[in-house]
């Protein structure tokens, strides 16, 4: 008698049942083969991605902190603000907020486009936090204003009623999602090369104005799924263009 063949010289039910079943894993083995490489060229072209807008965030915000400039209230702004209690002349009057949740500080030049160039602009960034997943997000504002007579920082805006988006140019846009985590550090450079350099403490610029301003700052980003980077951004003052 023939093994596996049956008398008309075909396979019989049972081998062919055996034999699908057979294909059947071999066929799940593959596609689980193929879906792990896919997921392996996703998460790579993910981690790309990332690094790719992450490094495009790090030459804007970078350029962006070299061009900043150190406003001073004037006399007549904080004569204006005097009666708002979130102002305090006390705890700073430089135009520049910093904590490790946000950071502010002014421009001569719009940071989005040349559309609202002529004005002076306020930047702020904020990291605001997704209350499901806890993940992080960098949010950048940028409000055109005119020194003097609008007040860029926090709610202090000169005392004027109605939102700031009716009365000055407004614009808003998320740099960066979904990151792991999020966090702003401050430091001033040593005054020679024997010295490190040191942290600033937040009591100095964690306010809607500062008393004094870093010498350079310190954006580390952590995006999920074990892809990390950490930029540094040089802040170089220009004192006295205004």
């Amino acid at each position: 008698m023939r093994h596996g063949l049956t008398d008309s010289g075909g396979f019989t039910l049972i081998e062919l049942l055996v034999a699908l079943a057979l294909l059947g894993i071999l066929g799940a083995s593959l596609a689980g083969v193929l879906r792990n490489s896919m997921d392996s060229v996703d998460q790579a072209q993910a981690s790309v991605d990332h690094l790719t807008r992450l490094r495009s965030l790090d030459l804007a915000l970078g350029g962006a902190l070299r061009d900043a400039v150190t406003l001073t209230l004037s006399s007549n702004e904080q004569k204006m603000l005097a009666d708002q209690d979130s102002f305090d002349k006390e705890a700073g009057t430089i135009r520049f907020r910093g904590d490790e949740l946000s950071l502010g500080f002014c421009l001569q030049r719009p940071f989005f486009s040349t559309e609202r160039d002529g004005y002076t602009h306020w930047i702020a960034l904020d990291i605001r936090a997704d209350e499901k997943t806890e993940h992080k997000s960098l949010w950048l504002r940028d409000v055109s204003f005119i020194p003097g007579s609008d007040n860029p920082v926090g709610a202090d805006w000169g005392g004027q009623d109605g939102e700031v988006d009716e009365r000055l140019p407004v614009q808003e846009v998320c740099l960066v999602r979904d990151a792991a985590e999020l966090i702003f550090r401050y430091w001033i450079l040593p005054e020679d090369d024997t010295s490190e350099s040191e942290e600033m403490e937040p009591d100095d610029i964690a306010g809607e104005y500062a008393l004094a301003v870093p010498d350079y700052i310190e954006l580390e980003i952590k995006m999920p799924k074990g892809a990390q980077e950490v930029l540094t951004f040089d802040y170089n003052l220009r004192e006295g263009l205004l």
